[in-house]
C-alpha cells in the first residue's frame, strides 16, 4: 500500500522502459482517487527513462486514514499506457501524542511520533518472473524469435539492460539464453 500525506511533499520517483516510442514525446501524470475526490499530479520523463511526480500536501484536500487508487499513466506520444497502480492511504507525517505523567506536573510531558520516511519507489514492476515479462513485452511489440536473432545487435542491450535493472540472479547471459528459449516455444 503506497502512503501519502497530509503534511508532507514529496515526489513519486520510478524507472520507464518505453519501446516503440520517444521518451521525449512521453509524458506521465500520477492519478489518485479516493471516494469522494479525483486529483492528477503532472510528471516529467527525462532520457533515460526516469520518471519523477511531485505530490503536493493533501491537508485540506484529503484527510488521514482516507484510502483508495493511484496509478501512473504515461502518455506515449498517441497512447495511454497504465504501468504501475496500487491502494493508496493517506497518514500524517508527524504526529504528537501526550502522555500525562503526574498530575502535579505543570507541563504535560510531550512525546512526537514520526512515522517511517517514506521510500522512494525505483522500479515499479512486480519482477516476480522477469523473462516471463521480457517475452511478453517482446511478443506485444512484434518480435518473434527470428526478428530478435535478425536485430540482436540491437536488442540485446535492452535485454543485458532489463536483466541488470531487476537483478536477474543468474547472470545477464543466463537471462538472455532462458528469454530467447522461452521465445522460441512459442
Amino acid at each position: 500500500m503506497y502512503k501519502l500525506y497530509t503534511d508532507k511533499q514529496e515526489t513519486f520517483e520510478c524507472d520507464l522502459f518505453l519501446e516503440g516510442a520517444d521518451l521525449k514525446q512521453s509524458s506521465a501524470r500520477l492519478i489518485v482517487e479516493s471516494e469522494d475526490l479525483t486529483l492528477m499530479f503532472k510528471g516529467t520523463i527525462d532520457d533515460k527513462g526516469n520518471c519523477k511526480v511531485p505530490i503536493k500536501k493533501l491537508k485540506g484536500l484529503m484527510g488521514e486514514n482516507t484510502t483508495g487508487d493511484i496509478k501512473l499513466e504515461v502518455i506515449a506520444e498517441d497512447t495511454l499506457i497504465e504501468p504501475w497502480q496500487s491502494d493508496f492511504v493517506v497518514s500524517t507525517a508527524k504526529k504528537v501524542t501526550v502522555e500525562v505523567k503526574s498530575q502535579k506536573e505543570e507541563k504535560p510531558q510531550i512525546k512526537e511520533v514520526l512515522s517511517k520516511p517514506q521510500v522512494k519507489i525505483k522500479s515499479v514492476k512486480n519482477y516476480s518472473n522477469p523473462i516471463n515479462e521480457m517475452v511478453k513485452v517482446l511478443k506485444e511489440n512484434g518480435m518473434t524469435l527470428s526478428k530478435v536473432l535478425k536485430n540482436k545487435k540491437k536488442i540485446v542491450p535492452v535485454l543485458e539492460n532489463y536483466s541488470n535493472k531487476v537483478n536477474y540472479k543468474g547472470g545477464t547471459t543466463k537471462f538472455i539464453k532462458k528469454v530467447i528459449n522461452e521465445l522460441a516455444k512459442n
